[in-house]
């Protein structure tokens, strides 16, 4: 079968520049020119909101404001809203890292600046009364957050450990600079996003986005709706998210993120996942619905009780058991509105013919990743699902050159895989015809082109040839990741 279209997997944060972190300006701009002139037609990214602990996409402080760290200041020169002096004050040397303290120092000045300047001059007014279901609790948690300096918000004094609209008036008649300058930000992001939208499409490139299942515990959705999750009164977890223990973990994956209570509040989590879709598709194309085993079957892991009988985080994710999510319903309800067109389904990890079944009643495409597929012999990608979507490896996966390099020579993985590239030397380019470290990658991505999937997507840092040093994340490591930057 012929392939249709090929993508890159490349979050903004990784883009190079001048200012220490990728954003949605010049560089990604060129970046989308550079797709289109090599004949790709999609840019996944990861998830773009405003992110929380360990600086991770997916574990962000609001499930709907957007990375501030992801501004353009460029753009913000172009519009007058900051000065070549502020610039320059922000400039970062380039590396092959981000360095978010740093980035945290610059930026943050350079954005009071422009948040000030733009108040001047837009009715701010306007911006938080069309988006108050999700901004006004968001700027509610920012200010609060501050004053409290970032402690957990259980542990907020009592008249602040709820969201309602009288603390918002309250916290905006107190901290009214702060948060105005906070809107303004969330505003500008927005126009940002939606001029390099504008010419994505002018470039015949679509924007894949990315949706996390779960919202981070330090959060303002969760502060604001915690009815909707499994705490008690005072906000300690009762129940938490993982995966169970497998070949790969044998304590499994503690996430530590609160379950949905999907039964007992079952139409306001839908609306508030159905919203969370309704935002993303505001600027994505289409989006990809992280770990979509737990929307059909999902791991709760109880927290146990201390000495005064009060839940604490467990130490590992053994003594979960697995729950049925009412994803027929929940389907049901988002496809009435937005079809199945936009949706891909992440159905990596234990999949059972429910998951199965359900992700083919809806026409969600999954995906293979072809890192996971030599351990049981040579894999016969001609014959894989044309609606599948194919990934050399993704933001979770070591680079390929790293995966190839860390095989080792006697496992079932090196010899399936090295034999087929070796008996099929048109996959690679080198003289003698033999798969290494230097065309590990190139031969990979040649397999994905060959498969029967119409749609390959490759991270960049495998177009690259990158090792270990370009990874974007270790899973089960919260500190660290989400650093590596792409050199100009």
């Amino acid at each position: 079968m012929s392939l249709k279209q090929k993508g890159v997997l490349l979050h903004f944060s990784s883009l190079p520049g001048d200012f220490g972190i990728g954003d949605l300006g010049p560089e990604a701009l060129s970046f989308a020119q550079f797709l289109n002139d090599q004949g790709y037609t999609i840019w996944q990214t990861l998830p773009l909101n405003h992110r929380g602990y360990g600086n991770s996409p997916y574990n962000p402080i609001s499930a709907f404001a957007l990375d501030p760290l992801l501004i353009s200041p460029e753009l913000l020169y172009e519009k007058g809203l900051v000065d070549a002096a502020d610039l320059e004050e922000a400039t970062i040397p380039a590396t092959d890292r981000v360095f978010f303290e740093h980035v945290f120092r610059n930026k943050c000045k350079l954005l009071e600046t422009a948040a000030n300047r733009y108040l001047k001059s837009n009715n701010i007014d306007a911006f938080i009364s069309q988006n108050e279901a999700w901004l006004k609790p968001y700027l509610t948690f920012l200010s609060l957050d501050r004053l409290y300096d970032e402690i957990h918000w259980s542990q907020w004094q009592s008249q602040h450990l709820h969201y309602t609209p009288e603390l918002w008036q309250s916290q905006l008649r107190d901290f009214e600079p702060f948060i105005l300058s906070q809107a303004a930000i969330q505003a500008i992001l927005r126009e940002q996003l939606a001029e390099l939208k504008t010419q994505l499409k002018e470039l015949n490139i679509e924007l894949w986005g990315d949706l996390p299942i779960y919202l981070s515990y330090h959060s303002a959705d969760v502060w604001a709706n915690p009815h909707l999750f499994a705490l008690d009164d005072a906000g300690n977890r009762l129940q938490v998210a993982g995966v169970p223990p497998d070949a790969f973990s044998e304590e499994g994956q503690l996430w530590g993120n609160p379950i949905y209570l999907w039964q007992e509040r079952e139409t306001e989590v839908f609306e508030l996942i159905t919203a969370r879709i309704r935002d993303v598709l505001s600027y994505a194309d289409r989006i990809r619905l992280d770990h979509f085993i737990g929307y059909v079957n999902y791991w709760s892991i109880p927290c146990p009780l201390d000495n005064d009988g009060s839940p604490i985080l467990p130490q590992d994710a053994k003594a979960g058991e697995w729950i049925k999510a009412p994803a027929q319903k929940l389907f049901e309800t988002i496809t009435a509105e937005f079809g199945n067109k936009p949706f891909i389904a992440e159905d990596l990890g234990i999949l059972t013919e429910e998951v199965n079944n359900i992700r083919a009643q809806f026409g969600f495409p999954g995906m293979i990743v072809l890192q996971f597929c030599w351990q049981d012999g040579e894999p016969d990608v001609a014959a894989y699902p044309a609606d599948k979507i194919i990934y050399t490896g993704t933001h979770d996966n070591l680079t390929t050159r790293q995966w190839f390099e860390e095989l080792d020579p006697e496992s079932a993985e090196y010899q399936n895989f090295t034999a087929y590239v070796n008996s099929r030397p048109h996959l690679i380019s080198n003289s003698d015809g033999k798969v290494n470290l230097t065309n590990a990658a190139e031969a990979m991505i040649n397999i994905a082109q060959k498969s029967g999937c119409e749609i390959c997507i490759f991270p960049m840092q495998d177009l690259l040839n990158l090792d270990a040093a370009a990874r974007m994340n270790i899973p089960g490591t919260p500190l660290g990741n989400w650093e590596w930057r792409m050199p100009e």
